[in-house]
């Protein structure tokens, strides 16, 4: 089945089921909303909401762990998105994953290449720009400024890409920097406590 048929059958099911009021409808009726309901959101792009449902299916049905890692690697840099990561790293069946190193690399939030992402977005049908994000996110974490140029580089991304993402990362305040256009830099903004969301991300995923 292809993925547009996957995905207004998955709008069908969901509208059908949903009318009915969700407390109305049995264990497989509710299953079947949660897949659909998961469908959208991948195909929507909303990868972390995928990737949540997708990962709570998986206990009963483990084929949905592999589409779990798939959505929650391809999700925006985020605390959120870092807590469900961890989970998904720390569960026994990753261990048997041919992604094991690249979710790793990711976890540790380290620089990751672009081999690695292009294996993994060739082998998915992932966009690689979405990893864009945790490469800028890594990059935050060593370096005080560096130019808006020589990060699209580290990125693949055109200047005004780069300044683009940027300013979409910082207003959406998954990015603590500022740019500074005139001389074409961006000064990020190391904080010394961390905020409640990284503390509550912190403790959520030891507790796992």
């Amino acid at each position: 089945m292809q993925i547009e048929e996957s995905y207004q059958e998955a709008r069908q099911i969901l509208s059908q089921n949903l009318e009915k009021g969700r407390v109305k409808l049995n264990p497989e009726e509710k299953q079947k909303c949660d897949i659909a309901q998961a469908i959208i959101y991948e195909h929507d792009q909303k990868r972390l909401q995928a990737a949540s449902i997708f990962y709570n299916l998986s206990q009963r049905n483990p084929e949905y762990f592999q589409r779990a890692i798939i959505n929650v690697l391809a999700a925006p840099a985020s605390a959120k998105r870092q807590a469900l990561l961890i989970t998904i790293y720390r569960d026994s069946r990753c261990q048997k994953s041919k992604w094991l190193s690249f979710i790793r690399s990711n976890v540790q939030q380290d620089l990751l290449k672009w081999n690695d992402i292009e294996n993994f977005a060739r082998e998915t049908k992932i966009n690689p720009s979405l990893f864009c994000e945790h490469i800028i996110t890594a990059i935050s974490r060593f370096y005080s400024n560096i130019s808006i140029q020589k990060l699209g580089q580290y990125c693949k991304l055109q200047e005004d890409q780069a300044y683009e993402l940027l300013e979409n990362m910082i207003i959406s305040e998954r990015l603590q920097a500022q740019i500074d256009q005139q001389q074409g830099y961006i000064q990020f903004q190391h904080k010394e406590q961390c905020t409640i969301e990284e503390f509550c991300t912190n403790l959520y995923s030891l507790c796992q």
